[in-house]
């Protein structure tokens, strides 16, 4: 049996399992989980690949460990999204961390996760640090009066048309999550593939950040089960991850994070900052921002 991940009209790939295993359609979303044979237990919301049990890791330790590490002393963190639960996972391994909310609009989701996917939050959603809210985050942006956060992580899915998460990557409501950021706060972002022939996304999500931020870096790493490489952009208006030498990470890392760390460490958080020429004068390339009345929208795509 395949499961086929439409990339483009004219690029498809093909994953092969060998069981279906389960399904679910919430009122914001189709989820399914298979087995491969080659990455174990796979996520696929809305016909797309989300995550798999063999490399997981690669992808949410990209997005939650730079920000944490570069931050003097997180202390409370927001993740916009993570249904899984392995952002939060991520974020639980530092020991400076003393609150987490977790926002996301689909509780059949979270559900779904805490039965099915312990692989992926190792029991994070239990952890006395956490509040999790099941709301819609524009909402909750609005509602939080003097809350403010040291690092604030986005971890939604593709705004694929219909999709809750559409209006999530706007410039105002990335405003609104700016604003709730201290002064030294940190705020990343997945933010779609970053390849030559697959950029437009990213690039939208990066110049509407740098019309809010001071910094804006993107970066990225190859997650195999996505066959290609996944990108994320962190910003703030105090720190460039990219003056921080190996050692220094290493340092910071060995002090503050508790558990393994498969993919990040010093050397790995070099690399993920430096970027290809190609993609740096792709992303020199000023453009338009998304706003909600120019929202950036994918075409649906099918689920099994």
């Amino acid at each position: 049996m395949w499961f086929q991940d439409n990339f483009e009209l004219t690029e498809k790939h093909l994953h092969g399992f060998t069981e279906y295993l389960v399904s679910k359609t919430t009122d914001f979303q189709r989820i399914e989980i298979l087995k491969s044979p080659f990455y174990g237990k796979m996520l696929i919301i809305d016909g797309d690949v989300q995550s798999s049990e063999k490399d997981e890791y690669i992808y949410h330790e990209s997005l939650v460990h730079p920000s944490l590490i570069i931050h003097p002393n997180p202390e409370k963190v927001l993740i916009i999204g993570g249904g899984e639960g392995a952002t939060l996972r991520e974020v639980l391994k530092h020991k400076t961390v003393k609150e987490v909310f977790m926002v996301d609009i689909d509780e059949k989701m979270i559900n779904f996760a805490k039965e099915y996917l312990s692989e992926w939050h190792k029991g994070s959603f239990f952890s006395d640090k956490v509040k999790l809210i099941i709301k819609d985050a524009r909402e909750f942006i609005k509602d939080i009066q003097d809350e403010t956060f040291d690092v604030i992580i986005e971890d939604v899915t593709e705004p694929f048309e219909g999709s809750s998460s559409c209006l999530l990557y706007t410039k105002e409501f990335l405003y609104d999550l700016y604003k709730k950021l201290k002064v030294d706060g940190v705020f990343s972002i997945q933010a779609s593939m970053l390849r030559c022939v697959t950029y437009e996304m990213h690039r939208k999500i990066f110049w509407t950040l740098k019309e809010i931020f001071e910094n804006v870096f993107s970066y990225y790493s190859y997650v195999p089960s996505f066959d290609t490489t996944w990108s994320y952009i962190l910003s703030s208006n105090k720190f460039n991850p990219k003056e921080f030498s190996k050692e220094e990470i290493e340092k910071r890392i060995n002090e503050r994070v508790e558990g393994e760390l498969k993919f990040y460490d010093g050397e790995t958080h070099i690399k993920l900052f430096l970027l290809p020429k190609d993609i740096r004068e792709i992303l020199k390339i000023k453009v338009e921002p998304i706003e909600i009345n120019k929202p950036f929208v994918l075409p649906k795509k099918d689920s099994l």
